[in-house]
């Protein structure tokens, strides 16, 4: 046994999501936010995903993908991280009012890791799901800063153009649901598509249509809309009224195939960025066996 006083004090656990091969990408070594411009030169000058933690901590603070140069987008972030008395807006970088605000309050120095990938806008943004996917398997919940999260003391920043500015809420205010706990994550089950994947009840697929909508519940749910010739699911959703979020689809559809739906109704109350855990469990799940997103799965984003 290694004596207590032998033990590194900032060293940190083996975790999967640390490591300069995770998921099978070749990641580069942490970088401190703090350093120096020839330091940051290990930053990929390529599109790709980009992993942030606490310098000392064993988790993720976020995980991310950008089409723009890797090196650019995180020297810009820490820019707008650095020495800030107000929270910044949420554009064009959605995680940093929620990285400042624990910033803030926990006084955190942010350290960086970043992955080229050279692939598509849906191949790229569906590995960035796997990857949040993957992080939720092993660490048993989200990171604090993606699916609309942030510290519960804390309101987020609008837009600029907006121009709501966040910070830290008052004594007496209630904590911010945004805060709150997520959902565990969904063990891997079955085939996409299937009555019992993920370990989710899903109801009998339906041609989505205006006059079968009614069977879904309007309320909470997830939902995943199917190709009714190849069966293969073309999209994975969610919503706080999956009926109305069916009726949407049936209304706007422009696509030339048949679609089918299915639901999985969840219980009340559940939070926004709950919603969106189980969505990206989903996602995530289907990757992680075709190697893709779904076609329409990041057509909008």
């Amino acid at each position: 046994m290694v004596p207590d006083s032998d033990i590194l004090v900032n060293e940190l656990p083996a975790k999967e999501f640390f490591s300069e091969t995770w998921a099978s990408l070749p990641w580069t070594p942490w970088i401190p936010f703090t350093a120096d411009k020839y330091e940051l030169r290990q930053i990929p000058k390529e599109p790709g995903l980009f992993r942030i933690r606490p310098a000392g901590k064993d988790f993720l603070m976020y995980i991310g993908e950008t089409k723009k140069i890797l090196h650019q987008r995180l020297a810009d972030l820490r820019m707008v991280l650095k020495g800030r008395d107000l929270m910044p807006w949420a554009d064009p970088h959605a995680e940093a009012p929620a990285l400042w605000a624990w910033q803030d309050a926990e006084g955190f120095a942010y350290e960086c890791s970043a992955s080229p990938l050279d692939a598509t806008t849906s191949g790229r943004q569906g590995m960035e799901s796997y990857l949040l996917y993957r992080y939720r398997q092993e660490q048993g919940e989200s990171t604090p800063c993606n699916f609309g999260r942030i510290h519960p003391r804390y309101r987020r920043s609008t837009s600029r153009k907006e121009s709501l500015r966040g910070g830290k809420l008052e004594a007496g205010q209630k904590d911010n649901p945004a805060g709150g706990p997520g959902l565990p994550p969904l063990k891997p089950a079955g085939t996409p598509g299937e009555p019992g994947w993920m370990g989710l009840a899903w109801s009998i697929p339906q041609t989505l249509g205006t006059g079968t909508i009614p069977a879904a519940p309007a309320g909470p749910g997830l939902y995943i809309l199917t190709d009714a010739g190849s069966q293969e699911i073309v999209y994975i959703g969610q919503s706080g009224n999956c009926a109305r979020r069916l009726e949407d689809h049936a209304r706007k559809s422009r696509s030339e195939k048949e679609l089918r739906f299915s639901f999985h109704g969840l219980e009340n109350p559940v939070l926004p960025h709950q919603l969106r855990e189980r969505e990206n469990d989903l996602t995530g799940n289907y990757f992680e066996q075709y190697r893709k997103a779904p076609e329409f799965q990041f057509r909008n984003k």
